[in-house]
């Protein structure tokens, strides 16, 4: 086994490890908060974004996607029909946030969702490298194709 295969197996662990734990997100504190309507891109099955115009006539979107957290685009067909006014927190192009009037319909932290599978795949991943390490230092044993164990001087 190459140890460039190791090294790489390690950076991978550390890319995954970093896409999970870097705040890719703008703090809540620091959102503005507006009113806004809201219109669905090509409602249907496959309507991927949802456009809000604010009160201050600004236009931020929500998309599904890993960076949202999912918006809910079915809940919002729903909110455009009625005409809905809902509360939106965004950072100028971004919705991080949807309320309505009874309730939170996309909540803040939907955007952090998907980090504990990313921290799981990475210490899988780191866990392989390890036992290519095992291997580079003789703790563990390498065989061929054919099962045949292959010594190393």
């Amino acid at each position: 086994m190459k140890k460039r295969v190791t090294v790489s197996t390690f950076a991978l662990a550390a890319l995954l490890t970093g896409m999970a734990l870097w705040p890719y997100a703008t703090p809540l504190e620091t959102l503005t908060v507006e009113s806004a309507t809201v219109e669905v891109k090509h409602p249907g099955p496959v309507a991927r974004e949802a456009v809000f115009r604010t009160a201050s006539g600004a236009q931020v979107s929500c998309s599904r996607g890993h960076k949202s957290g999912g918006c809910p685009i079915e809940h919002l067909v729903r909110m455009e029909a009625r005409q809905a006014q809902l509360t939106v927190w965004h950072d100028g192009a971004r919705v991080l946030q949807i309320a309505d009037k009874e309730r939170v319909i996309h909540p803040y932290d939907d955007i952090y969702s998907g980090r504990a599978f990313v921290l799981v795949m990475a210490a899988i991943v780191a866990l392989v490298g390890l036992g290519q390490i095992a291997i580079h230092i003789g703790w563990a044993n390498e065989y061929d194709k054919e099962g045949k164990l292959i010594q190393r001087e």
